[in-house]
């Protein structure tokens, strides 16, 4: 008689799952990490500066990097490493003066893989801090120009320091004339007409040219000085910020100021500066918690825990950055 084969399978199975068990994943969130700056020095290859201009523009790069990890999440690396990297603006405007450049704040998490705590460098969470970017992070109207939108909601929370929208921050010197300055009707329909202009297709020339003026027509003379607005016709440019009935559709239409540059101060001084984060901080909170539910590998979504504990106070210091 043949003995059944049912108990040794059951054992072989036991024993396989016993083995099979996940591998204990440790608790990150308390590995001390480290901060360095990935220096490059062609971040601003878009643009001709000397060796000592770029070398002067890195040094008030650190020092605006050292004013942000006053944070206590900076400060107090644990859970992740910390990493600064300098990037390029390529989207460079005729109307800017300086050295611009994008400051990426990395986030590169401990996670634990095949009994080794490793750590996240490719494409980590990251926050960004614009320098010498005059042109703002909205939509484009002209580039060429440097005519772009603004949201409509906008206040001044310190001197030196507009908010829009009430997440993204303009930090600049009060004392000088205005960043940007609004593009009139006028001005927005004389550019809006080089570009139909450009048209080379005669039948479609024909017709641009025939909706330019139509949309012409429809303004009145008594508007043609007053703000534009980037609205939903041929040449996107309305007199006013609402359509039909409806308040607020459309931003208003600004332009750089080049006045507002201090030229007698060297291209690597840091005259302006664009970052964006929400200080709805319940709301960043609710999404830092929900990061940590669903984080696998031991991650401890420290982008995250610092986007909750950074506050327009800790906005406020970079103000003495300004004309340095």
């Amino acid at each position: 008689m043949k003995k059944p084969i049912f108990p040794l399978i059951y054992l072989i199975f036991i024993s396989t799952s016993i083995c099979a068990q996940p591998e204990k994943i440790p608790y990150l969130g308390d590995k001390p990490g480290t901060f360095e700056i990935l220096s490059r020095t062609n971040y601003s290859m878009h643009q001709k500066f000397t060796p000592a201009e770029m070398a002067a523009s890195m040094e008030n790069l650190k020092k605006l990097v050292d004013i942000v990890r006053e944070n206590p999440v900076l400060a107090d690396i644990k859970g992740f490493m910390g990493r600064a990297r300098i990037y390029d603006i390529s989207n460079t405007h005729p109307c800017n003066y300086g050295v611009p450049a994008r400051i990426s704040f990395e986030f590169s998490d401990y996670f634990y893989s095949k009994g080794k705590i490793l750590y996240n460098t490719i494409e980590p969470p990251e926050w960004s801090v614009f320098v010498n970017r005059m042109s703002g992070p909205w939509n484009g109207f002209n580039t060429g120009k440097c005519m772009f939108t603004i949201p409509l909601k906008k206040k001044t929370i310190a001197p030196g320091i507009d908010v829009y929208d009430d997440v993204t921050y303009v930090i600049y010197d009060p004392s000088r004339p205005p960043y940007w300055v609004p593009v009139s009707v006028e001005e927005a329909f004389t550019v809006a007409r080089e570009e139909a202009k450009k048209e080379k297709d005669e039948i479609a020339a024909k017709y641009m040219f025939e909706f330019v003026e139509k949309e012409w027509a429809a303004i009145s003379p008594a508007n043609l000085k007053k703000q534009a607005f980037f609205g939903g016709g041929v040449t996107r440019v309305s007199d006013s910020s609402g359509f039909g009935g409806e308040n607020n559709l459309f931003p208003p239409i600004v332009r750089v100021n080049p006045e507002y540059w201090n030229k007698n101060l060297p291209k690597s001084a840091i005259q302006f500066i664009i970052l964006t984060i929400s200080m709805d901080k319940k709301y960043l909170k609710s999404e830092y918690e929900n990061c940590l539910k669903y984080q696998y590998n031991g991650e401890t979504c420290n982008q995250g825990r610092f986007m909750v504990s950074y506050t327009e106070d800790d906005i406020k210091k970079l103000t003495n950055l300004i004309g340095n």
